[in-house]
Formats: C-alpha cells, sequence, structure tokens
C-alpha cells in the first residue's frame, strides 16, 4: 500500500464510537436511506457494529424507519414489539431465518422497545422487513382477517395463500397461477374496501391489506424462474429482468422507498442487511437499484472483518443443507481490501473509512478507494472453498464508507 493512502486512511478513519461517530455526521448530510451491512451474517462483531451504526441514525439523526433485510412478513411482529406488543425473542424468531436470531438483534430490539415508550406515538420508531420471502405470518394473519370478515374471497385463494405457506427462498419456483391468485386477492380487497372497513374498522383493514401487499410481492418472487446462481459480475448482469434474483433485489428497494415516504429524520430509514443487500454492485442488489432511484441520497457502509470466526450452515453435497448453522474459522486473507486497512489502521480498533471522502480527496487517495481489489464475503450457506474465497470489487463503487472490524467471533444462534 502507497504510504501516502496509508497515512490518509490513518488519519481519516474514526473509531466506532460516540465521538468517531459524530465526527462522521456531516457525510450523512442530504441522506435519505444509509445501508448498513455486514460481510457474513454470523460474525458477533459485525452485529455489534450494525446495532451500533442503527442506534446512532436513530438516537442522534432523527431517523424514525429501521428497514431490516428480513421477511417482510415475520417483520410485522417485531414492529408491534417495538409499539410495545409482544415478546422480543419471539418476535425476532418468526423472521423465519437464523442470520438475525441471535442476542445482539434482540437486545436491540429490547432498546428501541423501551426508547418508543419514552415518545409520542407520532414520533414512535418503526420496524420493517424488505426481502419479499418466508411469508408465513402474513398467511396467518390475512387468513385469519378474510375467515372473520370475508369468508366468500377465501374459496379462490386458498390454494394459492396454501402454497406459498412454507416456501423457501431457494425452492422450486411455484406455479404461475399461484401469482395470479394472491395478486388478485389484493386487487379485489383494494376494490372492496369499503364493504371490508365497514365489517371491521379502518384500522383492521389497513393491516389486512398490508399483509395482501406483501403477500403478493412474495408471490412474484416465489413464482419467478430461478436460473443458475450467478458466479461473476457479467453473469449477474446478464440475468433477465423477471428472474427471480434481481426481482427481488428490487422488490426489496421499493420496500425501502415506501417507507421512507413522509418518513423525518436524516436519514429517514437505516437499511440494516448483509453486505449483499446493500452495496451498491449488480442487479441482485437492493443498494443498486436504491442508488439508481436515489443517487447519492443513498449511502451504503460495508462491514468488513480481517479474521476470527463466523456462523454459517455448511453446504453438503450428498446431503440436504443443514438447518442449523455451525462455526467456521476464518484465517487472514492477504492481498485483500481488509488487508489494507490492517496495515493501514492497526488490528486492535474498530474503524470507519468515508470512501466518499477518500474519492474526493484526489491522488493515490481516490486511485486506492477506485481500483480493483478483493474482499472476504460470506452467505448464510457456504462450503469449504468459500471459507477462503476472495470476491472483486471496487470499493468507492460500490461502497460508499467501510466499517472495518479487525477480529470477529462467531454469533450464537439462539
Amino acid at each position: 500500500m502507497d504510504d501516502e493512502v496509508a497515512d490518509w486512511l490513518a488519519d481519516h478513519a474514526v473509531p466506532l464510537d460516540e465521538v468517531g461517530l459524530s465526527a462522521w455526521r456531516p457525510s450523512l448530510a442530504g441522506v435519505r436511506v444509509l445501508g448498513v451491512g455486514a460481510a457474513a451474517h454470523g460474525a458477533r462483531e459485525l452485529l455489534t457494529a450494525g446495532s451500533r451504526l442503527v442506534e446512532f441514525a436513530l438516537e442522534e439523526l432523527g431517523t424514525r424507519v429501521l428497514a431490516l433485510g428480513a421477511s417482510e412478513a415475520g417483520a410485522t411482529g417485531l414492529d408491534a414489539v417495538v409499539r410495545g406488543i409482544g415478546i422480543p425473542g419471539d418476535a425476532v424468531a418468526a423472521l423465519g431465518g437464523w442470520e438475525y436470531d441471535t442476542p445482539e438483534v434482540v437486545e436491540l430490539v429490547s432498546r428501541l422497545r423501551d426508547h418508543n415508550e419514552l415518545l409520542p406515538p407520532e414520533d414512535r420508531i418503526r420496524v420493517v422487513g424488505v426481502d419479499p420471502v418466508r411469508p408465513a405470518p402474513s398467511v396467518k394473519a390475512l387468513g385469519g382477517y378474510l375467515r372473520a370478515v370475508a369468508p366468500d374471497l377465501l374459496p379462490d385463494a386458498r390454494d394459492g395463500l396454501a402454497d406459498l405457506l412454507d416456501h423457501e427462498p431457494d425452492a422450486r419456483p411455484l406455479p404461475v397461477r399461484v401469482r395470479d391468485t394472491v395478486v388478485g386477492l389484493h386487487e379485489r380487497m383494494v376494490a372492496d374496501e369499503a364493504r371490508l372497513v365497514a365489517e371491521s374498522s379502518p384500522g383492521r383493514f389497513g393491516e389486512a391489506l398490508d399483509h395482501a401487499w406483501i403477500l403478493a410481492r412474495a408471490a412474484e418472487v416465489a413464482c419467478a424462474p430461478r436460473g443458475r446462481e450467478p458466479r461473476t459480475e457479467e453473469e449477474a448482469e446478464a440475468l433477465s429482468v423477471e428472474s427471480a434474483p434481481v426481482l427481488r433485489a428490487r422488490l426489496a428497494a421499493e420496500a425501502v422507498g415506501r417507507a421512507a415516504q413522509d418518513a423525518r429524520g436524516t436519514p429517514a430509514v437505516v437499511l440494516w442487511g448483509h453486505d449483499d443487500q446493500v452495496r451498491v454492485g449488480d442487479p441482485t442488489t437492493a443498494g443498486r437499484h436504491l442508488r439508481a432511484a436515489l443517487g447519492d441520497a443513498y449511502y451504503a457502509v460495508g462491514g468488513l472483518f480481517d479474521e476470527g470466526g463466523a456462523s454459517a450452515v455448511r453446504r453438503r453435497v450428498l446431503r440436504p443443507v443443514r438447518p442449523r448453522p455451525t462455526t467456521h474459522r476464518l484465517p487472514r486473507l492477504d492481498g485483500t481490501l481488509e488487508a489494507d486497512l490492517r496495515t493501514a489502521l492497526g488490528d486492535d480498533d474498530e474503524r470507519l473509512v468515508d470512501l466518499r471522502a477518500a474519492r474526493d480527496a484526489g491522488g493515490p487517495v481516490a486511485t486506492w478507494a477506485g481500483a480493483r481489489t478483493t474482499t472476504r464475503r460470506l452467505g448464510p450457506v457456504v462450503d469449504s472453498g468459500q471459507l477462503r474465497a476472495r470476491t472483486p470489487l471496487v470499493p468507492a463503487r460500490e461502497f460508499d464508507a467501510l466499517a472495518h472490524v479487525p477480529r470477529v467471533h462467531p454469533a450464537w444462534i439462539r
């Protein structure tokens, strides 16, 4: 690494604490959506660093919406909890995936609930999910509403809702008739609003309609063609706009935009998820679609780590994927973006680097931020080769800032 770059990083990186984040605050002027990512789901320190950034936005920047890169349907229970209804641990578990089912996330939800108790209703923080998958909670909620209020709408929709109930993101596509049935149900509820409100109440109808909207989006993704998972940027760019990965990312970005409507704060929404959701990369990332919609009003923070261990489900060739994650050792990788940050910042402190400032610095610093390098990125399911794999990236093209954690430990999955 160039000495000028190392010196600039050492001088401009801020600690991930209250004082450091306050110094970073001017970088977020005019930002509408702040994306907070992590290079691995199951790394404890990345969860802690992410929750620290989330809380900074909520408590210091006036943000009023936390958008999780998790199930839209499941997150409706989390929103109820932060409004004082339900138990934090139960609501986190109801998201359906193990990625968020950790003590760190449960503690954050508990703190948000306590925080909301001190605020008037119009100032309370909301929690939404943006990933149109794992729709079981919305199937159950909408089914209960229709049985009580409009049983005449159920016969035509029952089979489609049943097909969605246990559908997993990586399962085979559902028949197109499921999408047509569920989308049609949402349209019928919109057209029949006056009757449904009269039979229930405006509040109950509004909640039911939200569940119907969530299910219509989930059905679109569940019925979309899959194809082979892209292995390169070129393959990802070549995906059809109607393919499930691209559609899923676009709908997630649309959900973030919907949550930002009329929301106060700068930023109005914090999107907290995996790096592959928040980064401004290929069309399979929500960040790509958010940047297209918002320009520089979308600001993406990538969460990187240098070494340690993380939890992830191990992919088995001859057996089905294990439903529970196991722990994996992750040694240092030389020649990576993380190695550059370790050289410049040391291996003890957690720091945040503003890549927009690096880009504007010019000279070797801007060249470093705009040069192709590699990084480590782990999904929820891994094989042995991915534990040492390197993913190519151009730092300042995919992220606006980097939160670097030198050492991580496996998250404890509840």
